[in-house]
């Protein structure tokens, strides 16, 4: 789980972008079977998904949209509309509406050109539409201005630097030349955008993994454009990496001021807000993220299932109401999730079945749980059935079947070992393979033979787990570490207890949940007075919990 949600990429294709406002491929770009017969992806947070849009979808026009940002971007067009169009689709590509553009000027280069760029998050190697998309951008090279034209360069040397990811002179010789062009144009916002880009571990970094490099360069950008949405959108990737959340908060409101009806911008947002202790703002963003996408579903007449955004917002949402103990509306969003499909690549299904088991085992309803872990076990993808073998562990754990729990850990880790950590499936493995590590470590919390080795291999997942710094990722390692603490407090080792329960705190010390561990251990320690101020704290911080939730705890 390296980062789970990771890396939430930038303002491009982190916003409803292929279909939601988007790319809808026409012949004049290439052909809708050439284009999706190509192992056509669409990115989940730095993550991919494979093809699955229904072509009806792709070629719905699409219509300018009000309140979610503008991007600049003067071109050679003749066409105000088809200039809007482009300005609109470099909001979503930083969503990409920029076939809507061809359709109001046919010659339009730059719009292959940021087509071409949109094809990249779209497809493996060997990139063949984005080629194509770039070779029709260099026929039209002639109508257009040096700068554009640059641009238009500016994707072959990209494209070379893809043939491999591997391939570190091909990504310096595209950093290169991203740094002559900017010196010819220094005024250039986006090239300045694709310079920051370019300085993550390869050349299909697209803002969410940056580097303290890259934060200057993006600096550098609201410099030129103080009101750049995607400058904004970048540097809260790039301060959630440095776990500077507070400077990740400021560009999230610039970000949600600039762009208030892009659903992406308020989830952003919302990131931050709930690791630094509002998550009743967090909610309100993300409530607001999802309203939005509800109207547009409905306007535009097509499934939930086929934006990514969609299935992301209410997984992050469901975890902050479980964070204030409204499980009822955590486990709506979270039935909605798991029955929702999966088209755009079934490899990451399972991040749609995950929620709801987890939720069922934190309430105790195990039986319910059950089932659905005999379903992941049969599943078609190593991903689904590494999460039903998990599950099945943390059931059989709970029964204190100690030998059935390391034979399901076996069982997860041979699913594991089946999705390579290598492109094209790094980031899928960097998202799973946390569970069986969790489920090693609670065998461990479990098992009266751990000794200093044992405990030090908890501490070495404590220590992973406290770096996730992903909305998701974070959450969800909150709650891991809660479990930790909890199994800790029950043990024999009062020590390690104490050192558990701190662990949870630094990482968040407002989660209602630490307080009510700080009071088990307080008493635990005979100090009733903290006891009793710790458990105050968290009833006030679960004070709009159901009340189911509130009799189980308390």
């Amino acid at each position: 789980m390296i980062r789970l949600y990771f890396y939430t990429m930038l303002l491009p294709l982190l916003t409803a972008f292929l279909f939601k406002f988007g790319i809808r491929p026409v012949e004049p770009v290439v052909s809708a079977k050439a284009t999706f017969s190509i192992a056509s992806t669409i990115p989940i947070c730095g993550s991919t998904q494979t093809g699955g849009i229904p072509q009806n979808l792709l070629n719905q026009p699409v219509t300018l949209r009000a309140k979610i940002g503008t991007f600049p971007f003067p071109t050679s067009t003749k066409s105000p509309k088809a200039q809007a169009f482009f300005e609109q689709g470099m909001v979503h590509l930083h969503g990409y509406q920029l076939v809507e553009a061809l359709r109001h000027d046919s010659t339009m280069a730059m719009a292959y050109a940021g087509i071409s760029r949109a094809y990249v998050q779209m497809e493996f190697q060997p990139y063949a539409a984005a080629r194509k998309a770039a070779e029709q951008a260099k026929a039209l090279a002639n109508r257009v201005s040096d700068r554009e034209r640059e641009h238009i360069e500016l994707r072959f040397a990209q494209l070379k630097a893809l043939v491999s990811v591997s391939d570190l002179k091909a990504l310096d010789e595209y950093r290169l030349r991203l740094k002559t062009a900017i010196k010819r144009f220094p005024n250039d916002a986006e090239l300045w955008l694709l310079s920051g880009n370019s300085y993550e571990e390869s050349a299909l970094g697209r803002g969410q993994g940056s580097s303290p490099a890259s934060i200057a360069i993006y600096e550098k950008v609201l410099q030129l454009a103080p009101n750049h949405p995607a400058a904004h959108h970048y540097l809260i990737h790039a301060y959630e990496g440095m776990t500077d959340y507070e400077k990740a908060i400021y560009h999230g409101a610039a970000y949600a001021r600039l762009s208030p009806r892009l659903p992406h911008a308020l989830h952003m947002y919302a990131h931050d807000l709930m690791k630094t202790g509002n998550v009743d703002e967090a909610i309100a963003q993300m409530k607001e993220a999802d309203a939005i996408e509800r109207d547009l579903y409905a306007a535009d007449q097509y499934k939930a299932e086929y934006d990514w955004h969609h299935g992301h917002n209410i997984a992050l949402l469901a975890l902050c109401y479980q964070y204030q103990g409204r499980m009822k509306e955590a486990e709506e969003l979270s039935r909605e999730s798991y029955a929702m499909g999966f088209p755009t690549d079934t490899n990451f299904r399972y991040y749609r079945k995950k929620s709801l088991p987890e939720l069922l085992f934190d309430q105790e309803r195990y039986p319910e749980v059950l089932p659905i872990a005999q379903s992941l076990v049969k599943a078609s993808t190593p991903a689904e059935r590494l999460l039903g073998h998990y599950f099945l562990g943390l059931l059989q754990l709970h029964e204190g079947n100690l030998a059935g729990t390391r034979k399901s850990l076996k069982a997860a880790e041979a699913q594991l070992a089946m999705i390579r950590p290598a492109y094209p499936t790094t980031r899928l493995h960097g998202f799973v393979k946390h569970y069986p590590k969790f489920l090693a470590v609670l065998i461990r919390l479990q098992d009266k033979s751990t000794n200093e080795a044992g405990l030090q291999e908890i501490r070495e997942f404590q220590k992973m787990a406290r770096g996730q710094f992903g909305p998701d990722g974070w959450v969800e390692a909150l709650y891991q570490l809660e479990m930790i603490a909890d199994a800790a407090l029950k043990g024999p080792d009062t020590n390690f207890a104490k050192e558990a329960v701190g662990v949870l705190a630094e990482h968040d010390p407002a989660y209602p949940g630490t307080h009510y561990l700080q009071a088990k251990l307080a008493k635990l320690n005979g100090d009733q007075k903290t006891a009793s101020q710790q458990r105050e704290l968290a009833i006030k911080g679960w004070s709009k919990a159901d009340k189911e939730f509130t009799q189980r705890i308390f």
